[in-house]
């Protein structure tokens, strides 16, 4: 008995010694690092603490101040916080370096960490200058082979109007056998609005034979696009860049060889160079009041699905323009309704054929209207301007007018809808009130309140009222109690704070801060949804776990899409991932999910 309350005493000892040494801990991100990379020491405290003083960090350059982040974890009820302070170094000579202890004092005590030992080389396999090695061996072949493998980059046309549709279509040429292609960085078309035709993810690579400067080569359509430039001046088209894979014939080494030919795969980065656009400004002489940046050859109508109704009965008020042009990028017009007409946002629906030579097609904009009063409305004619590229001037044209004829509802309201939404609402008539004379109701005077049947059914809707009280309050009891249920109940609610959170951080430039908050959002959800712990929830769980509901291949993508980019943009900070995109994603995914 003596013996076990002894090894309960050094066991309880231990524990507290052990927590104690863990409540300031310090993480290096490599301990082998090359010279010139970068780095990151963090030292998290497990505890409130304060007076915190890090090392000194000599035979290392500090770059700008430390960040700083705090978190908060609940397990089994007990609440435990912790902050990091994490410095981002770089590695200026070689040999190995010891970064001495930080400080800070914990209840009243001073605690330390361990010193740590860093090891700087001058190459490193996986490190920075490797890539960078790997990079340049890939542009040197390039430059050796420029007459073998290379891109091209052209458009259709280099003088353009604002709106006008310009296609750019970048080809890979070869006369070596292609063993892959992949993308090396994405174009970038600042000041154009874009639409993909093809590109490297949206199909496999189709093979085909051109001639360029008399020779003949393997041909390779790496995307095309079409643009339509935003503001006028000289614009920049970028060019396209991407690692091809090739064979280079050498000489044999052995007789199998000889009999079946010695290639080596060579990588090479081929580029195209960049295109200049002249974007030219719409002229001003004659430019109507209405026109709002059409291009191209449209027509138009309008047309109601009735024209004789009574009032507060709907009616479908619609605008076609059909044709050639900008077309995607026409908004619904503003129509002038009467006064007193209800008016809806308009439904957009489109029908556009897009191809090399631009979009053909149509859009239709659909309005639902209400007339709240009787009489006869007058909708006028509406008027669309366009420039038209042929004769190089504007051209309107008109459709309408649409006369309604709205017979006396029964429920006719003594109201007048002003402006185009139904929330502007103005009452008339509020200075004088006329007195009725119709349907006048008198009552006895000795008919009393209290006994009648109202009375009665007033008593029993309180009585059933509290009953349902009861019952509600039964429920959440209940669902309280059940924790599970609980923390599913709750997941939706947690992720979408989380999630604004992270568009805090976006709109405050913390990109760092703004990745880490869409994981654990993410990551998070899956976890209350399926009440698994933290520890246990992973990117291939969580597609585990859908396939097990049944979830669409779409879902699955989006998800894995979404923590894909979100570990990249997070280790890799110079990556082209578009922290915007990336959160309307996020916020996306879990509406659908909870859909």
């Amino acid at each position: 008995m003596k013996k076990a309350f002894i090894t309960y005493i050094l066991l309880l000892v231990s524990v507290i010694c052990s927590a104690a040494s863990n409540v300031f801990t310090v993480n290096v991100s490599s301990s082998t690092v090359e010279i010139g990379q970068q780095f990151q020491v963090t030292f998290t405290i497990n505890a409130a603490g304060g007076n915190f003083s890090p090392p000194s960090f000599e035979n290392f350059k500090v770059i700008g101040s430390p960040s700083q982040a705090q978190s908060m974890q609940v397990i089994n009820g007990q609440v435990t916080q912790s902050t990091s302070i994490s410095y981002l170094l770089i590695a200026q000579k070689k040999g190995t370096f010891t970064i001495g202890s930080a400080s800070v004092k914990i209840d009243s005590k001073t605690r330390k960490t361990k010193p740590i030992t860093i090891k700087v080389v001058g190459n490193n396999a996986n490190g920075a200058a490797a890539q960078r090695n790997k990079t340049q061996q890939r542009k040197t072949e390039a430059e050796k082979l420029k007459e073998y493998v290379f891109v091209r980059s052209t458009v259709d046309k280099r003088e353009v109007y604002i709106g006008e549709k310009v296609t750019v279509t970048y080809k890979l040429y070869s006369k070596l056998n292609l063993n892959g292609v992949e993308l090396e960085s994405p174009t970038r078309f600042t000041g154009f609005w874009t639409q993909d035709l093809t590109t490297l993810y949206r199909r496999n690579i189709q093979k085909g034979r051109e001639q360029f400067k008399g020779q003949t080569y393997e041909v390779v359509e790496l995307q095309q696009t079409l643009l339509y430039p935003q503001r006028s001046g000289d614009l920049t088209i970028d060019g396209l860049t991407i690692i091809a894979k090739v064979q280079i014939q050498r000489k044999p080494r052995n007789r199998s060889e000889q009999i079946w030919g010695a290639y080596d795969m060579k990588e090479v980065i081929a580029g195209s160079e960049p295109i200049k656009l002249k974007v030219k400004a719409f002229p001003a002489k004659g430019k109507p009041d209405n026109f709002v940046g059409a291009v191209g050859k449209f027509n138009m109508k309008m047309s109601a699905n009735k024209d004789s109704l009574v009032a507060n009965e709907s009616v479908n008020v619609k605008i076609e323009i059909n044709g050639k042009g900008n077309l995607p990028l026409i908004n619904a017009p503003k129509i002038d309704f009467p006064s007193d007409f209800e008016v809806y946002d308009p439904e957009t629906k489109e029908r556009i054929k897009t191809d090399y030579n631009g979009s053909t097609g149509k859009k239709t904009f659909d309005y639902l209207v209400i007339p709240r009063h009787s009489g006869e409305f007058k909708l006028k004619p509406f008027e669309f301007s366009y420039f038209d590229l042929i004769t190089k001037q504007y051209k309107t044209i008109t459709a309408g007018p649409i006369r309604f004829f709205v017979k006396k509802g029964e429920d006719e309201e003594n109201v007048i809808y002003s402006g185009r939404r139904k929330e502007d609402i103005d009452l008339i008539g509020t200075d004088i009130r006329f007195i009725h004379i119709n349907n006048v109701t008198l009552y006895e005077a000795d008919d009393y309140f209290y006994g009648s049947n109202l009375f009665y059914l007033i008593l029993l809707s309180i009585s059933l009222f509290g009953v349902l009280i009861v019952f509600i309050a039964k429920r959440n009891t209940a669902i309280k109690s059940d924790s599970s249920g609980l923390r599913k109940s709750k997941a939706s609610k947690i992720a979408k704070k989380r999630l604004a959170q992270a568009k805090k951080h976006l709109d405050a430039k913390e990109n760092i801060k703004f990745y880490e908050e869409i994981s654990i959002a993410i990551f998070g959800y899956f976890a209350d949804k399926f009440n698994l712990e933290a520890a246990d929830i992973s990117q291939e769980k969580i597609i585990e776990l859908l396939d097990e509901k049944d979830h669409s291949s779409d879902t699955k993508i989006s998800v894995q899409t979404i923590l894909e980019e979100t570990e990249m943009a997070r280790f890799a900070p110079d990556s082209s991932i578009n922290p915007s995109i990336l959160y309307e994603k996020s916020v996306a995914l879990i509406q659908n999910l909870e859909s």
